[in-house]
Formats: C-alpha cells, structure tokens, sequence
C-alpha cells in the first residue's frame, strides 16, 4: 500500500506510463494556483495600524475594497504582477507573547504573485503594509525574503511558489486532481494521492490523509 503526498505533477512523473492513460493525462494538466512571496519581519513595537482592530487581530488581510482585491486576484491568475498585491499579515505574538523579544515582534506576511514569479516583490509587500501602517518601514529592524523559487526548492510540491498545491477552482477542490468517484485513486491499485491536491484541500489539516487512508482500506478489505 502507497500513500503519496505529492502533488499530480510529481505523481505523472514517478510513475508514467504504469499510470492510465486517463489518469496520466489528468494529472499532467492539473492547474496550479499562483504563488506566494513571503516576508519574515521583526518590527519595533509592532505594526503602527490606522485600524485599531488590526492591533489585536493575530491575522489581517490587505487588499481594499472588494472589487479592488478581485482585480487584483485576476491581475496574478493571469500572470500579471499587481503594483498593490494581496498580503496577508500574520501577528502571532499576539497570542503567543514569547515570540517576541522585548518590544521587538515578529510579523509573518505573505503576497500572491504569478505562478513561477522570478522577481523582487518586496517594495510591493512593503508598500501594501505601508498603506494601511504609515510609518512601519521606520520600525522594521530584520527581514527575510522568501520568493516561489525558494519554497518550491523547500519542497517539490509547491512548485513555481504554489504553497496550496493547485488552484482551487470548484472543480479541483471538490473533486481533486481528476473527476472520479475516489479522488484519491492513481487508478494503480494500492497507490493512493493524500496530498493537498485532494479534497477537502489546504487548511484542513490531516483530512486529505484521513481520506486515502479510508480509501486504502476500503481497498483492502475488498480483497
């Protein structure tokens, strides 16, 4: 019995022309989601937010208006570079108070870039933050940079910076990389998928594992 958690890019290559034909095809044109930049900073005395909610929320979201983060989303889904992207903002000193040292926090954020973006996309990070915390760029004292090449050099899954595994289109997350009754069969008896790429997707951690593995013994005890 083989559980995968690789993505179906991954899967395609392993295991070629042992796979169907169907399901090689499937796995090969799996669409993925865009990437992430990632910016790891320690800022003086927290982020100086026009908001005050945001002072105690442990994530934000930076975007605008709704139609201004739809036009954005778009703008990276069709591999355009938004001078404002959307960043999320992690604080999680907030509720964990030893992350931080003295009055020196850490602050977690990332923006979504095109698929595969080799840029520099920090200034752009910065300045969405900067938007809506004048005055943080004063208050940042370290920083580190992550671009999609690095997270995918971290782990093959997140190819071209894609940290969900694939785009998450109605079709994909409720049916995984292909349409089938079990979306976690390779179709190869006893090889199973239970990476992200399968439902219920990113975010409900262990799920996609807890559903091959039912899947697996469904196939087990068919025997």
């Amino acid at each position: 019995m083989t559980l995968l958690d690789l993505d179906p890019g991954q899967v395609a290559a392993i295991y070629g022309d042992r796979l169907p034909k169907r399901v090689r095809r499937a796995y090969e044109r799996f669409r993925r989601a865009p990437g992430a930049f990632k910016l790891d900073l320690a800022v003086d005395g927290g982020i100086p937010w026009t908001n005050e909610p945001s002072r105690r929320a442990v994530t934000v979201h930076l975007g605008g208006p709704l139609a201004e983060v739809a036009r954005l989303e778009r703008d990276v889904v069709a591999g355009r570079m938004p001078e404002r992207p959307f960043v999320l903002v992690y604080q999680q000193y907030l509720a964990d108070p030893s992350r931080s040292v003295g009055d020196v926090h850490p602050v977690n954020l990332y923006a979504h870039v095109p698929y595969g973006y080799d840029g520099d996309a920090t200034e752009a990070v910065l300045g969405q933050l900067e938007r809506f915390a004048p005055g943080v760029r004063e208050r940042i004292v370290g920083m580190r940079t992550t671009g999609p090449a690095a997270f995918a050099a971290t782990n093959p899954n997140f190819a071209g910076g894609d940290i969900v595994t694939g785009a998450k289109t109605v079709p994909q997350l409720l049916l995984g990389p292909r349409p089938a009754l079990d979306p976690y069969s390779t179709g190869m008896p006893g090889v199973y998928v239970c990476s992200a790429a399968t439902p219920p997707g990113p975010g409900a951690h262990g799920m996609c594992g807890a559903g091959a593995v039912a899947s697996a013994l469904r196939h087990l005890r068919g025997k």
